[in-house]
């Protein structure tokens, strides 16, 4: 269990009035008032916006970090040709490209018909070839390469955990709006694993592009783009107030401070 002191508390109690005093004067109009109840944007002082505003309190950067922004740029982005006379430049419409599709086979192809599983076959000890064969009767051959860090496997490898963890912490720092703005088919080459021999076989992928702004190549991310937690908490008040439990007081729904938990209350959300 927690121990607190009356700094503790003191600090808290601290910061629940600034929330106060904040939503007392966005009651009255005034929709930027945290920065002048706190006397630094260095001090940790006031409650944050779940949106993300307002993390930073510097004059004219209330937005940084917040929810419904626009993804920033840091290069020049140059938009290509595809394929059958279509081109990511295209503001809607159908796009064709094989490559995203030849490129995944690349990345996960460990035989000898990828240069960069052979090198790495060639470099790495304890590295087989295998012989087996498919569910569907065809031979195969691949290698075999070990899980071993870069550093002679003096560190423990990764597992199957680190993608799942990659995964989760990837959703919390960017979620982009899409539709609206065309279709990108991806054909399938006819050594695919997933190409289909039967003839009329829809052998392609599809992927929605994300939703350009006003005629522009600028999209925006939904999410805070910190790493807060927004995959657990949300970035929108509108979503979180759905992640409260709630009693009632007098007929009327209060906010217990805490969160949903399932029906054996061993926490999570129901379902």
């Amino acid at each position: 269990m927690a121990n607190f002191s009356r700094t503790d508390l003191d600090f808290v109690l601290q910061q629940i009035l600034l929330a106060e005093s904040d939503s007392n004067q966005q009651r009255n109009g005034n929709l930027n008032a945290l920065p002048g109840l706190v006397d630094s944007p260095v001090l940790r002082d006031g409650l944050r916006y779940v949106d993300g505003s307002y993390n930073n309190l510097e004059p004219g950067q209330k937005f940084f970090g917040a929810a419904d922004q626009i993804f920033p740029r840091l290069l020049t982005p140059d938009f290509r040709n595809a394929e059958a006379g279509t081109s990511y430049a295209q503001f809607n419409g159908t796009v064709i490209d094989s490559q995203p599709r030849t490129i995944s086979n690349f990345i996960v192809d460990q035989t000898p018909n990828n240069p960069a599983a052979e090198a790495a076959f060639n470099q790495t000890p304890g590295a087989e070839l295998v012989n087996g064969t498919r569910m569907d009767g065809t031979d195969f051959t691949t290698y075999f390469i070990p899980n071993i860090t870069p550093d002679e496997g003096l560190s423990a490898p990764f597992n199957s955990w680190f993608t799942l963890f990659g995964q989760f912490f990837d959703h919390g720092l960017d979620l982009v709006n899409k539709g609206n703005s065309g279709t990108v088919f991806v054909p399938l080459q006819p050594d695919d694993p997933l190409y289909d021999d039967t003839p009329g076989a829809p052998n392609f992928m599809t992927v929605t592009r994300a939703t350009n702004q006003g005629g522009q190549h600028e999209h925006v991310n939904q999410t805070t783009p910190f790493v807060d937690q927004n995959q657990t908490y949300t970035s929108h008040s509108s979503h979180q107030v759905f992640l409260r439990e709630y009693a009632l007081n007098g007929g009327d729904p209060v906010s217990t401070g805490k969160l949903l938990e399932g029906g054996n209350g061993a926490g999570g959300l129901a379902n």
